[in-house]
């Protein structure tokens, strides 16, 4: 009798914080390509292509809600990537935040990706891949500088994203003093810190087969020789009897000095046949200020099937093409050469997981 109440109470303490946890969700995506490389180098002693295992941002997260009442939620997340071909975990932070939601709207206080940084992302059909368009989409000459691109969120961030209205959304996000990355709001704190703010905003508009988005960042005394960086875009896309989906993108980035400016603008479509989707993508990046030849261009084409409502599989190639001092790359792949072309033959598989 005295063991089986022992068991019971054992029981009991084990089972009641997960019954205590049971509104959390553990979510997150395992993404995993093969990509054949080529960066053309002429380094003597470097080869100029290789096979490479890339974990293309996998992820895995934790997040949940709290009704507390008269419409008002507690929320909040933590997110972390994690490396499929290294089996490292938690190598870098994504979007960890708490907050609270309403008829209002929602407010945050995190790591964030700001307004401006979120708003083209669903124009992408390569997302997350070796054919991404932040190769040249938030790209300053291969430099992913500030929030501009899908490799940095902005730290110490509060946020605020309105309800839809009527097809209308808005969003706007401040970051605190030293806003840098890696850069820390508290006391002791330098007068030059205190200044180094930023703010980013956006608006969108989605009603059926029309979306179209706008966005707005500037990070003070954070440019070139403390200049102040700022970026704006607007983007759209349209789609066809439900089945194809075509996009754009303008973005201009000024990152402060002489040469720190540069236009860019992208092309996207896909067309999608039962779970077959197929696609394609153009993005150009024009000189920056004052540096002749330093553009580039990237075209990517692939196929992804469905497998399931969580799994898919694609194939993709995707190059970029750069003027003789260019020095863009594919995103998230190292080993860009400044005036050579770099391409990627790209074979890989995305799972969705979650414990809802």
């Amino acid at each position: 009798m005295n063991k089986k109440l022992i068991a019971l109470g054992v029981a009991a303490v084990l089972t009641a914080p997960l019954a205590a946890q049971a509104g959390v969700e553990v979510y997150g995506q395992a993404r995993a390509s093969i990509d054949l490389m080529n960066n053309n180098t002429t380094v003597a002693g470097d080869e100029d292509s290789a096979i490479t295992l890339s974990s293309n941002y996998s992820r895995l997260g934790f997040k949940g809600d709290e009704d507390l009442g008269n419409g008002l939620t507690a929320l909040w997340q933590i997110e972390q990537d994690f490396d499929i071909d290294t089996g490292e975990t938690f190598t870098h932070s994504r979007d960890t935040f708490i907050g609270l939601g309403g008829g209002f709207g929602t407010v945050l206080a995190g790591k964030l990706s700001t307004p401006y940084r979120a708003a083209t992302t669903a124009l992408d059909p390569f997302h997350d891949t070796a054919g991404d368009h932040n190769a040249i989409i938030g790209s300053l000459n291969g430099s992913g500088l500030y929030s501009w691109n899908d490799e940095n969120r902005a730290s110490n961030a509060i946020a605020y994203m309105s309800p839809n209205m009527s097809g209308f959304s808005a969003s706007v996000a401040y970051i605190l003093a030293s806003a840098a990355p890696g850069g820390d709001d508290n006391l002791p704190m330098g007068s030059d810190d205190s200044e180094e703010d930023a703010y980013s905003l956006a608006g969108n508009y989605s009603n059926g087969p029309i979306f179209v988005t706008a966005g707005y960042e500037s990070w003070s005394a954070l440019g070139v020789g403390g200049d102040d960086a700022s970026a704006w875009k607007i983007g759209g896309s349209y789609t066809l009897m439900e089945a194809t989906t075509l996009g754009a993108i303008w973005e201009s980035l000024d990152a402060g000095g002489s040469n720190g400016e540069r236009d860019a603008w992208s092309l996207s479509a896909k067309h999608k046949m039962g779970d077959n989707t197929l696609m394609a993508a153009y993005s150009m990046a024009d000189e920056a200020g004052g540096v002749t030849d330093s553009g580039a261009s990237q075209f990517s084409i692939g196929v992804s099937r469905n497998l399931s409502a969580a799994t898919e599989v694609y194939a993709l190639y995707s190059t970029v093409a750069n003027d003789d001092f260019g020095n863009y790359g594919l995103d998230n792949r190292s080993g860009a050469v400044a005036g050579e072309d770099m391409s990627a033959f790209s074979f890989g598989i995305n799972h969705k997981f979650s414990s809802k």
